[in-house]
């Protein structure tokens, strides 16, 4: 092997490796979404009872139109999407929208997770954003 081959392959070895050290991969985002307490707080609400809204079948304790818009906007930031990527904006309650209907079965995951798994003191609870982080498909940890 000659002298100039060894050279340039430690040079790219160096970089490669720098490069890796500065991306750091691991590491968490600094951001927390505004809204997604509002939204873990309607999740495992003790209260059942909906006073506000239309076909709430998983949502639990809404009682007044802010509530339920900061869970929606808790969403919205999760998921980096508006309102017509799961609702008819025509008819907000219509359950037309495979999204809508996919959306209730991640927000029951949501809630056996934190409920079944992380009751602990001084416990994260998992939000949408939580794999989603303002996707509306989680990307794979290969693919930051």
């Amino acid at each position: 092997m000659n002298k100039t081959a060894v050279v340039y392959g430690v040079l790219v070895t160096i970089i490669v490796l720098a490069l890796i050290v500065s991306s750091d991969v691991t590491k968490t985002p600094d951001f927390k979404p505004q809204y997604a307490d509002f939204v873990t707080a309607q999740i495992l609400s003790a209260d059942t009872a909906n006073t506000y809204g239309d076909n709430l079948k998983v949502l639990r304790g809404v009682h007044s139109r802010d509530q339920l818009l900061n869970v929606m906007r808790g969403f919205t930031e999760a998921l980096g999407v508006k309102c017509d990527f799961c609702h008819n904006t025509d008819n907000f309650a219509s359950d037309e929208k495979i999204q809508k209907r996919t959306a209730r079965v991640m927000i029951k995951m949501v809630a056996n997770i934190d409920k079944n798994y992380l009751d602990g003191p001084r416990m994260e609870k998992v939000t949408c954003f939580t794999c989603h982080r303002g996707a509306s498909i989680p990307k794979l940890v290969v693919e930051r």
